[in-house]
């Protein structure tokens, strides 16, 4: 399933969808990073991914039931099918609203 557009930088992705791996949380003094690898994925699903790195978008992701903002910073193709996705925790945003439905 391809991610759901909320607003034009926001795409909606779920990890119940796919195998998700290799989560490392971090902090510096460019904010909270947080990263995972996820697959395995469809063409157009790592396509729709490699659009959004290069467009820094912002990520809705869920899971452990609560949404979590984060803008994607790095896409990072491991196989084929499969990638890790770096971002920045997004804190304090009213702009962006996940679709909690």
């Amino acid at each position: 399933m391809l991610p759901k557009l909320t607003t034009p930088s926001v795409f909606e992705l779920n990890l119940g969808d796919y195998n998700a791996n290799g989560a490392t949380l971090s902090s510096g003094e460019d904010g909270t990073k947080f990263a995972f690898t996820i697959g395995p994925m469809s063409d157009a699903m790592v396509a729709a991914l490699e659009s959004a790195a290069q467009n820094h978008v912002t990520i809705c992701l869920y899971c452990c039931g609560q949404p979590l903002l984060f803008d994607l910073v790095e896409l990072e193709r491991k196989e084929p099918r499969k990638a890790r996705l770096v971002g920045r925790i997004v804190g304090g945003v009213s702009y962006v609203k996940c679709n909690t439905a």
